[in-house]
């Protein structure tokens, strides 16, 4: 069934450019997957790197970049599967310097400074591993049986037992072909200090542990091929455990780990899966059917989007309803969030073939073109810029793209001309004029000042001949409010019958006495008046303007009035 709200990437691109080509190097040789790439201050000193796995290396390196030099690199005994940047000692300086963390096999390792030393391995919690299979790597590991011995007697516990309980080196083994690298596999596994695993992290991300800016510090989320873990980044212990039915892929988090949250989790099996925590700590799982094989989900104004192997872009609200598409006419490659802080631009960046398209509201609104093919993308903070595109072509290339900051200059109109020409020939006089502008408004301003001050009110009477002092005060937080009037005169009045008046929208507010009428003033002495005000529609959160007025009973002009803003009522707690 097609979408209502369907919509065509075939709208109009705005050619105005939008990016600056900072940095260029088509021939880095940089081979990476996205999911270990990242953008972090690894100094703390509000200087952003590129850091990357090359996967094109044996054995892999984590390299980190200053623009697109490389400035450190490290060995990685195994092929990462993910990398991710958290906060684990925020409120302890004024600029925290973030941690690495690099997800090998099952093991983590914690890299702190920018020589790119792992300094912490921790290891996820493993599964039982059958002691059959432990007996016959311990007799391969002290000599007893060959490589060959080792890969039949594996092939028989797999066929007494499954492929998914033996350990991920067992797995590994059984799945070469060649009996050569069978044998350069085992030697590998008997020489390495590394202990057999049947846990293997899939993917991991970072969620703040709180709103507070003082200890924003992070929790690290790790997926394995059934399990989820909440691990706390200062004590490396797990806060959380729960399991799934099918591997994760892709993690979203969305909220605060200590109050409500969301995971939104890409699987393998294409099946999306949301495990949340609501403000009383209940825990609860469940599916959304997006049934056009997602792999990749990204976050945006509230908004998840959601790209399929259909080349389509989807749109679910975060609760889950489907609301909006776009198709698209090639695969998609990838998509990133844009997300502009100093202007508060949002939209979804899509790779698809040599283009990357942003999309805001579901529709195209800028286009880069690329020479090669892109293979992922990455936008964030990099160097001193708040918003940078990294891009990665097929091949090796990175290109560094700068969000413009454009200054809009308008045109020199006419009156524009005619205005300099006027200011360059009679600069003394428009001095003048100008001094004696701003001299007459701190007159005006200090004037109307002195008056509301010596009137303690924040409207001026609008006639003179009354010499009536009125202030008012609104008391209570809603739906009841009660408005408390006093009055007070300097000189002795005439006996004239004088009326305080409320005027107010009846459809949001009620009032028993709209009209009060004032007695005979006493000189120097203050009268309070009171009137009880009900608001109808608390749930609607309006604030609807109210008048007082004070007349006089043989004039058509009032003695005082003045207007305000009805505060906000609260709900009715009864």
């Amino acid at each position: 069934m097609p979408d209502a709200n369907e919509s065509s990437c075939s709208n109009k691109v705005n050619n105005q450019h939008k990016w600056t080509r900072a940095l260029w190097e088509p021939n880095a040789g940089v081979e990476c997957n996205k999911s270990c790439v990242a953008l972090s201050d690894v100094q703390g000193n509000n200087d952003h790197h590129l850091l990357l796995v090359d996967e094109g290396i044996e054995p892999n390196r984590l390299k980190l970049f200053k623009g697109l030099k490389q400035i450190a690199e490290s060995v990685l005994s195994e092929n990462p599967s993910s990398i991710v940047t958290f906060i684990s000692d925020a409120g302890q300086t004024n600029t925290p310097t973030p941690c690495l963390a690099v997800a090998c096999g099952s093991s983590l390792l914690i890299y702190r400074s920018v020589h790119m030393k792992p300094y912490y391995r921790y290891n996820v919690p493993q599964m039982d591993i059958l002691s059959v299979e432990t007996e016959i790597w311990n007799q391969h590991r002290e000599g007893h049986i060959t490589a060959a011995t080792l890969f039949n007697g594996l092939k028989h516990i797999q066929m007494d037992y499954s492929m998914k309980q033996l350990s991920y080196q067992a797995q590994q083994l059984l799945t070469i072909e060649s009996e050569e690298t069978r044998e350069q596999y085992a030697n590998y596994v008997k020489d390495s200090s590394v202990p057999l695993s049947n846990t293997l992290i899939t993917c991991m991300a970072t969620i703040p542990r709180n709103m507070s800016q003082m200890s924003a510090v992070d929790v690290l989320i790790i997926g394995t091929e059934s399990s989820i873990y909440f691990v706390d980044s200062q004590a490396y212990t797990v806060l959380h455990h729960t399991t799934i039915s099918e591997a994760p892929v892709k993690i979203l988090p969305i909220g605060y780990y200590d109050e409500e949250y969301r995971i939104i989790i890409c699987t393998r099996e294409h099946d999306v899966c949301v495990l949340r925590k609501n403000n009383k700590g209940e825990f609860v799982q469940y599916s959304i059917y997006v049934r056009e094989y997602p792999f990749d989900v990204i976050c945006c104004a509230n908004q998840l989007v959601f790209a399929t192997r259909k080349r389509r872009l989807i749109y679910f609200s975060v609760k889950g309803k489907r609301q909006n598409s776009v198709q698209f006419d090639a695969e998609i490659t990838d998509i990133e969030q844009f997300y502009y802080e100093p202007k508060q631009y949002q939209g979804v960046l899509v790779a698809i073939g040599n283009e990357v398209r942003l999309y805001v509201d579901q529709f195209c609104v800028d286009t880069i073109r690329m020479d090669l093919p892109v293979e992922w993308i990455k936008f964030g903070k990099m160097g001193r810029e708040e918003g940078v595109l990294v891009i990665s072509t097929k091949g090796g290339g990175l290109c560094v793209k700068i969000f413009r900051r454009v200054a809009e200059i308008p045109k020199k109109s006419k009156t524009f001309v005619e205005q300099s020409l006027r200011e360059r020939e009679n600069p003394q006089l428009l001095h003048q004029i100008y001094q004696r502008d701003w001299f007459m408004i701190k007159y005006h301003t200090a004037k109307t000042f002195a008056e509301l001050e010596s009137g303690k009110t924040e409207l001026l009477p609008t006639r003179d001949s009354e010499p009536i002092q009125c202030v008012f005060d609104v008391l209570g937080f809603g739906p009841r409010f009660k408005i408390s009037v006093k009055v007070i005169t300097a000189t002795k009045l005439d006996q004239r019958q004088r009326w305080l008046c409320f005027v107010y929208n009846h459809l949001e507010y009620s009032m028993e006495n709209r009209v009060i009428p004032v007695p005979m003033l006493t000189p120097n002495r203050w009268f309070t008046f009171s009137a009880d005000v009900v608001c109808l529609n608390p749930e609607k959160q309006l604030q609807e303007k109210m008048k007082i007025v004070l007349s006089r009973v043989d004039w058509i002009r009032p003695i005082w009035m003045t207007s305000f803003q009805m505060p906000i009522s609260e709900a009715n707690m009864i």
